[in-house]
């Protein structure tokens, strides 16, 4: 399957501030995907490889990097509703150790490369399917556009390359109704309300207190007290912060997101906080 790029159409702004749309191409026709900010918030995860939906066509994987699902018959693309003269904030990131870093932040070695995203990006803009030089220190690296790639022009290390929008909680929905809807497979076996978080896999997981000192109903209790509010907690290494507001998890040591949800089971059909 070709790839589908992501093309910026300049159209007003939405009223709502949300300025793109995930849509699935069913039969020859686009189809716009229900609550796309869940996608959209896994997607600026530059350690994110992809997630599975589930839709009225089944369980469909999109693969984030070549923008495409395992789904022969199934197309996926991302549509930008720009303003006339406004471009879309983008993060581009190299994996070092383990870990995604943003160009102009620090890598593993503590040295912060010459360039930023917005270099990046500009160079992109010129030509997507080019290459160019920087500096780290007194290593010189080639960022190849074509391959995703970012090589050491000494030692020959190559390292992988993403570019993902960066995220914005501005994130209601485009339109009222969908064709394409977006579920969740797991079940609730009893009333309340569970609190569970988008995990690396593309899975829904929910929080357990014995990893991260809170259950669900210990996350239901505080966002009782205020729905607006914030809540803190540590795993490992890694401080995080859930976010009742933007219903996102923050990771404060590498600034990470990942998309929150709060459903509740009724009459065994489980619904979605929007």
């Amino acid at each position: 399957m070709a790839n589908e790029e992501e093309f910026p159409y300049l159209l007003p702004a939405p009223v709502s501030g949300k300025h793109y749309e995930w849509q699935l191409s069913v039969g020859h026709q686009w189809l716009t995907i229900d609550n796309d900010y869940v996608i959209e918030t896994h997607y600026c995860q530059p350690g994110a490889k992809g997630m599975t939906i589930n839709t009225s066509q089944g369980k469909v994987f999109i693969d984030f990097d070549n923008l495409q699902t395992t789904n022969a018959a199934l197309k996926v693309q991302r549509i930008s509703f720009l303003p006339q003269g406004q471009t879309e904030e983008v993060g581009w990131y190299f994996r070092d150790d383990h870990l995604w870093h943003e160009y102009g932040s620090q890598g593993s070695a503590m040295l912060a490369s010459s360039i930023s995203s917005r270099d990046v990006e500009h160079q992109f803009a010129l030509n997507p399917q080019g290459n160019f030089t920087f500096k780290v220190g007194r290593a010189c690296y080639k960022l190849d556009f074509s391959t995703m790639t970012q090589t050491n022009c000494i030692t020959g290390l190559c390292r992988n390359v993403r570019r993902r929008p960066k995220f914005s909680s501005r994130a209601g929905s485009l339109y009222s109704t969908s064709l394409l809807p977006v579920d969740s497979s797991s079940q609730l076996t009893d009333g309340g309300y569970k609190w569970e978080f988008m995990a690396e896999e593309g899975e829904w997981t929910e929080y357990q207190a014995h990893i991260c000192s809170f259950a669900s109903i210990d996350i239901e209790r505080q966002y009782q007290l205020n729905p607006q509010g914030q809540l803190h907690f540590v795993i490992k290494r890694f401080s995080y912060t859930l976010d009742f507001s933007s219903m996102c998890q923050v990771n404060n040591n590498i600034g990470t997101r990942r998309a929150v949800r709060r459903t509740v089971i009724n009459g065994g059909q489980q619904r979605s906080r929007s």
